[in-house]
C-alpha cells in the first residue's frame, strides 16, 4: 500500500495531509516538492532521505488499511434495539406551495410527486410506540414533523403530542416542525408555543427572489403571507419568535448578494438563527450550475467571516447566512488527529441508518431521513409494524464497500460526506454514480484544511492545537 498524502497550499506556506494520522504539516518548499513526488508515487530515495524527520514522528507512512468495514457495524443491532433518538412522521405528502427546486417537483428521478396521502392516527400512534420501544437507553428523543407541509394536518400533531403525554408520562421528549411559513394562525401558534416547539421555516430572501420558487399552486408568490404571519408570532409571542430558525435554500437564478442584504436589513429577523443550502442536485433530471455571481459573493462573504474571527473586521458586519461556515471549520479542525487509519474502517459519509434520523412515511415504511426517495426500495429500512430489515441497513452502513478499491486509495476517507442517497438507483446502487461526487468532496475538503491553515498563519488560536 502506498504512502496516502494531499498537498496543498495557501498564500503563507505550504502543507501537506497525512491520511494515516490524519494531520496536517506545514513543510518547506523543498520537503513539499518531494511530498508532491511522493503523492504521486514518484519519490526516490533522496526524497525520502529528506523526508526522514517526518518519517522517524510516523508521518508519511504506509497506510494500514485493507478493508472497508463502519465501526458502528459490530453494534448496529444493539443501537437499533435501544439507543434510536429521534423520529421524523411525514404527518402529509399535500403541501400548500409548489416550488419549483422542491424534491417532489417532478424534477428529481426516482421521486414522489406530490400527493395529498394523510398519515393515520393509528400509523401516528404506532411509529411513536416504535422508537419509545427502540429508545430505552437514552434519556431524551426528538420526534419531528415533516411533510409536504405538516401544519396542513395540525390535528394530528397535536394528536400525537397528546398521546406522548398520556401514554409515555416522565420520557423527555422534544418536537421539532419544519414548514413553508403559510398556514400559521392563531390557534397553531399559541400550541406550538405551549409545546416548546423549534420551528424552521423556510425563507429565500427578498421578495421578489424568493417569489421567484416559493409558489402557490395559482403561481402567486407566498412571500407577503409568511411576513405576515412572522409579525403575527411576534407581536403575540415575542420571546418565543427568536427561537425560530429560518433556512434559505440558493437555487442558481438567485442574486446571492440580495438574499444576503435582505436577511442584514430586515428588522424582523435581526435576532433569529438562519441558514443557507443549495438545491439538492442528488438524481435531478436536469443538470445544474451556479454562476460568477455566487461563487464571488460566496468568496466575499466568508473572508469577511475569517477577518471577523481575526479581529479585522467586524463582526456585526458579516452576514447569517455565512456565520456557520467558520463553524464547519472549526469542526473539521477538532476532528484532525482524533481518527488514526487501522485496517477496517469506513469513509466519513454515512450516518447510522435507523439510528440517527429514521424518517417514517404516511404509510409507516421507514427511510433513513426525509432527505431520501421514498419510491427507493434499497433505501426503505423496513416498517413500523415488522421492524427493521437488518441486511439492508447493513448496506446502507457500509456503502464505502461498493468503491471500496478507490475508497482505500483515496487521501479524503476521513473527511468524506458522500452517504448512500449519492448513489440510489431506486433498486439498487451505483458505484458510477457515486463517483461522480468525489471531485466536490475533495474540493470541500482541501478548502477547510487551507482554512484552517491560513487562520493559524494569522495568529488565530482554536480551542487546541494539533498542526
Amino acid at each position: 500500500m502506498a504512502v496516502i498524502i494531499k498537498t496543498f497550499a495557501t498564500p503563507g506556506g505550504k502543507y501537506v495531509y497525512d491520511r494515516e494520522t490524519n494531520s496536517i504539516l506545514s513543510v518547506s518548499d523543498e520537503e513539499f516538492a518531494a511530498c508532491k513526488r511522493v503523492e504521486a508515487n514518484e519519490a526516490d530515495d533522496n526524497d525520502w532521505k529528506l523526508l526522514k524527520c517526518y518519517t522517524d514522528q510516523k508521518f508519511l507512512q504506509e497506510s494500514r488499511l485493507k478493508e472497508i468495514l463502519h465501526p458502528a457495524t459490530y453494534s448496529l443491532n444493539q443501537m437499533l434495539e435501544s439507543r434510536v433518538a429521534h423520529l421524523t412522521l411525514q404527518i402529509t405528502t399535500d403541501c400548500s406551495l409548489r416550488c419549483s427546486y422542491c424534491t417532489y417537483s417532478g424534477n428529481y428521478e426516482n421521486q414522489r410527486s406530490h400527493s395529498k396521502e394523510v398519515m393515520s392516527i393509528d400509523v401516528m400512534k404506532r411509529s411513536v410506540d416504535f422508537i419509545m420501544e427502540r429508545s430505552h437507553g437514552l434519556k431524551k428523543i426528538n420526534i419531528a414533523f415533516y411533510g409536504g407541509e405538516p401544519l396542513l394536518e395540525i390535528d394530528i400533531i397535536k394528536s400525537c403530542v397528546r398521546y406522548v403525554k398520556d401514554k409515555y408520562y416522565g420520557r423527555e421528549v422534544t418536537y421539532s416542525l419544519t414548514t413553508n411559513g403559510t398556514i400559521f394562525n392563531d390557534d397553531i401558534i399559541h400550541f406550538l408555543r405551549n409545546n416548546d416547539f423549534n420551528i424552521s421555516i423556510s425563507l429565500d430572501g427578498p421578495k421578489e427572489i424568493h417569489n421567484l420558487n416559493r409558489i402557490f399552486p395559482d403561481g402567486s408568490g407566498s412571500f407577503d403571507k409568511i411576513m405576515d404571519n412572522l409579525r403575527n408570532i411576534r407581536k403575540s409571542y415575542p420571546d418565543y419568535f427568536h427561537k425560530i430558525s429560518f433556512m434559505t435554500t440558493v437555487a442558481p437564478d438567485m442574486d446571492y448578494s440580495c438574499i444576503n442584504s435582505f436577511y442584514v436589513a430586515e428588522e424582523i429577523l435581526n435576532d433569529n438563527s438562519v441558514r443557507s443550502n443549495l438545491v439538492n442536485d442528488y438524481s435531478l433530471k436536469e443538470s445544474i450550475s451556479y454562476g460568477d455571481n455566487f461563487h464571488m459573493v460566496n468568496a466575499y462573504q466568508r473572508m469577511k467571516v475569517l477577518l471577523a474571527e481575526l479581529d479585522l473586521y467586524s463582526k456585526n458586519k458579516t452576514s447569517k447566512l455565512f456565520t456557520n461556515s467558520l463553524d464547519q471549520v472549526k469542526e473539521t479542525y477538532k476532528t484532525l488527529s482524533k481518527s488514526r487509519m487501522v485496517e477496517k474502517m469506513h469513509p466519513g459519509g454515512p450516518c447510522v441508518p435507523g439510528v440517527m434520523r429514521p424518517f417514517v412515511d404516511t404509510k409507516g415504511n421507514i427511510f433513513p431521513c426525509e432527505r431520501v426517495s421514498e419510491n427507493s426500495e434499497v433505501m426503505r429500512l423496513g416498517h413500523i409494524d415488522t421492524g427493521f430489515e437488518y441486511e439492508k441497513i447493513y448496506c446502507l452502513l457500509n456503502i464505502g464497500q461498493l468503491t471500496e478499491k478507490e475508497c482505500i486509495s483515496c487521501w479524503n476517507f476521513l473527511f468524506c460526506g458522500l452517504c448512500s442517497a449519492a448513489c440510489d438507483e431506486g433498486n439498487c446502487f451505483s458505484k458510477e454514480k457515486r463517483l461522480i461526487y468525489c471531485s466536490r468532496e475533495k474540493y470541500v475538503a482541501v478548502e477547510q484544511m487551507a482554512t484552517i491553515c491560513l487562520l493559524l498563519e494569522n495568529g488565530y488560536k482554536f480551542e487546541h492545537s494539533v498542526i
